[in-house]
């Protein structure tokens, strides 16, 4: 086997252990959410019929108001964290968390006020019709509660993406899948057993977040733990790249909004309640069908975020590769066990008679639709987390708002109530034949140079890696003193690793990435990632006493050197790996 070769395949076992490691515990998150999104329209379904499910209809685009903020904030901040942390710059992630902490908490204040106060004009831009009709009753008692309890939902988004980005995303698997099992269980309780109807559904979702929260605060008391919260002055530039790049993606659920609102009133004049109630249903078939398309976006981005910030473009592409593979598959056999048990999933949810028909027609033209939301979901997730929040903009307004909508207002005017359905597919391919054709067009930037290495000790021994280091340091026009610095760094911190870190089972190495960074000034400095899969270790941690008669002191001396030398170190544990940035 070449050595080229060699390194590749020893550069894919650290994506694809640091892609399993994040997957699984998104997976059971996005299970989680699935079940508790559905838990409200079953009980609901189950306890009031079609009037229940058609209002949880109705109080969908207050949901995806609320996601263009909460999502928008937690998933931006935990895109700019990743980075900053991938960079080396704790600092910089700790005050980017503190910035955005306060805003969430703010913004969600100021929901809940506005919400109480302008309701009815709120119920009448939904369709809720008359205020002495049940379902305007049923709608206002709902949102009441949940615009009270905003500030925990919020609280609850933004915790989760954070905790799970700061290498604790098993307490943010943990945390997110108690959440949504207390509602579960909470709702079951109060809609069935203590006949709440929607008000004890969504006193459930409430306290469900409240639980969440407790549990992701729990990162802050661990001592490892880099994410902290400190009050700072508000820094609305921070605050507005932050949103710029969360709203990205979540931006979209304003389209979602608005298209919700044009389907809601297009399927009460098709087919009234009845229609609404199927509508329903499939939306909470969607939340099963897509959580391992959630599960995947969620892993990309953190993982793509980090390996952009380390110029490491070969990781990204094996990374969304994966992705890609994982959802195709397990995408189609969920698509086809609903389409082959719809009339069954219909009934469950408290339909009847021939509704129950229509309903099962309408979920399995769901159902071909499910393979391309799940592509434009994962690539709207990598766009994210390389800063293409354009692309990402196109893709969600797309999907879920423009082609949506297009496509709704033709099938609902030229066909009947039966052929609506295909609305899903249409909206869903179409956007991918407008994003795909204008991202290839666009011209990739290959003005960069990045210096990959896999250092494998058992067959190559540190002098090959830093004859190839400082060649690239010359050819890149380092200076004399940054080249014996590189190289330097290069060589104490791998021979450190190798004899403090490594046990010598034969499947150990290193993975370097280095390149040079120019300020406005022109001066260039050096960035070095250094990554391994050894035990737990920092090397600038090790003990930097004077008393070189002493073997431990004397082997820190050469670290003593790097620390030093260098401009800036960052170390931490993440995915699993020894992760460590030098700047020089």
């Amino acid at each position: 086997m070449s050595e080229n070769a060699s390194n590749a395949i020893k550069s894919k076992s650290f994506t694809d252990n640091m892609f399993r490691r994040l997957f699984w515990p998104t997976l059971f998150s996005a299970i989680g959410l699935a079940l508790g999104d559905i838990a409200d329209a079953l009980f609901v379904g189950i306890r009031i019929g079609k009037i229940g499910l058609a209002t949880m209809s109705l109080v969908a685009p207050v949901y995806m108001f609320y996601n263009v903020l909460d999502v928008g904030i937690a998933v931006g901040t935990s895109v700019h964290y990743t980075r900053a942390l991938g960079k080396g710059k704790a600092k910089n992630g700790i005050a980017i968390f503190s910035q955005m902490a306060s805003f969430d908490v703010a913004v969600s204040v100021v929901i809940a006020l506005l919400g109480q106060i302008l309701m009815p004009q709120i119920l009448s831009l939904l369709g809720a019709g008359s205020p002495e009709g049940e379902l305007w009753k049923y709608t206002r008692d709902y949102l009441q509660i949940m615009f009270w309890g905003a500030p925990l939902t919020f609280l609850y988004f933004l915790l989760y993406y954070c905790v799970r980005c700061d290498d604790n995303e098993k307490l943010a698997s943990a945390g997110y899948i108690a959440g949504y099992l207390t509602d579960v269980a909470a709702s079951a309780l109060f809609v069935l057993v203590l006949k709440m109807d929607l008000r004890g559904a969504i006193i459930a979702t409430v306290l469900g977040k409240g639980v969440g929260v407790i549990i992701f605060s729990l990162h802050f008391t661990r001592k490892w733990a880099i994410l902290r919260f400190r009050p700072a002055k508000p820094d609305f530039k921070l605050i507005f790249s932050v949103m710029k790049t969360g709203t990205s993606s979540s931006f979209g659920f304003i389209g979602q909004f608005i298209a919700l609102i044009l389907v809601n009133n297009m399927l009460l004049n098709l087919g009234g309640e009845n229609a609404l109630a199927i509508f329903n249903v499939v939306q909470n078939v969607s939340y099963v069908a897509f959580a391992v398309y959630i599960a995947l976006g969620d892993t990309v981005q953190p993982l793509c975020g980090t390996f952009y910030a380390e110029r490491n473009r070969e990781s990204i592409r094996r990374t969304m590769l994966l992705a890609v593979a994982v959802g195709m598959i397990s995408g189609g056999v969920i698509a086809a066990l609903f389409a082959i048990f719809a009339p069954g999933v219909c009934s469950i949810f408290g339909l009847t008679g021939i509704t129950v028909t229509d309903g099962a027609f309408a979920v399995r033209l769901f159902c071909l639709s499910v393979i391309p939301a799940g592509l434009n979901v994962i690539w709207s997730s990598c766009f994210q987390s390389i800063g293409k929040e354009k692309t990402v903009f196109l893709i969600n307004q797309l999907r879920t708002f423009l082609c949506f909508v297009i496509f709704a207002v033709i099938l609902s005017t030229f066909f009947d109530l039966k052929w609506f359905w295909f609305v899903f597919l249409a909206a869903e391919l179409s956007s991918l034949a407008v994003w795909v054709p204008i991202c290839r067009r666009k011209k990739r930037d290959v003005s960069e140079v990045v210096f990959n290495y896999i250092l494998d000790t058992n067959s190559m021994d540190i002098s090959e890696l830093l004859r190839k280091t400082e060649a690239f340091c010359e050819e890149n026009e380092a200076t004399p003193k940054q080249i014996y610095c590189v190289t330097l760094c290069v060589e104490e911190v791998c021979q450190a690793i190798t004899e403090n870190a490594f046990r010598q089972k034969g499947d150990e190495y290193i993975q370097l990435t280095l390149y040079f960074e120019e300020d406005k000034q022109k001066d260039k400095t050096a960035v070095l990632h250094i990554r391994d899969n050894a035990v737990d270790f920092n090397p600038f941690a090790m003990k930097t006493g004077r008393n070189y008669e002493n073997e431990e002191d004397l082997a820190s001396l050469g670290i003593q050197m790097v620390k030093a030398k260098s401009k800036s170190f960052f170390y931490r544990r993440y995915a699993g790996f020894n992760t460590l940035t030098v700047e020089v």
